[in-house]
């Protein structure tokens, strides 16, 4: 099922990037297999899958005979750096465009909670970035044995 949750997160985030206001941000994964561009010259967010925790719910008999469920509970931040030389003022309004994409986007009801963090400096790109931290659920049922 944790598959499942990875591809729940990219479809989320797939949608997110067809927003207008969000359109000309670039996504990448938090850790990449190649160098990250330096310096940027475009809002770049690197969406990183912190945690996946699973409860041990059973739905059972009452929602559908021979089904079990288990609900998911996924942890992802995303990092969104601005470009160089930009005013911060100017990351505080694009992050919070990221905001209200991935709640307009959110069409399975699943963040549970979103929130922005401060803005900070990073040494390695030399420019500020902004933390968005989602916490999302999921309940997902399959066959199960009695």
């Amino acid at each position: 099922m944790t598959s499942l949750i990875d591809n729940n997160i990219d479809g989320l985030v797939k949608r997110a990037k067809k927003r207008t206001a969000v359109s000309d941000m670039v996504f990448m994964s938090a850790y990449p297999p190649r160098e990250s561009p330096n310096p940027l010259n475009k809002y770049t967010v690197a969406v990183n899958p912190v945690s996946v925790k699973k409860s041990q719910i059973f739905v059972g008999d009452a929602v559908v005979k021979g089904q079990r469920g288990n609900l998911y509970e996924a942890t992802v931040i995303l990092r969104i750096y601005a470009p160089r030389n930009t005013a911060a003022t100017a990351l505080l309004r694009k992050s919070s465009l990221l905001f209200d994409a991935l709640e307009a986007s959110d069409v399975d009801g699943a963040i549970a909670d979103i929130s922005l963090g401060k803005v900070d400096y990073d040494n390695v790109t030399r420019t500020v970035y902004r933390d968005l931290r989602m916490t999302l659920c999921w309940l997902l049922c399959g066959e199960g044995e009695r």
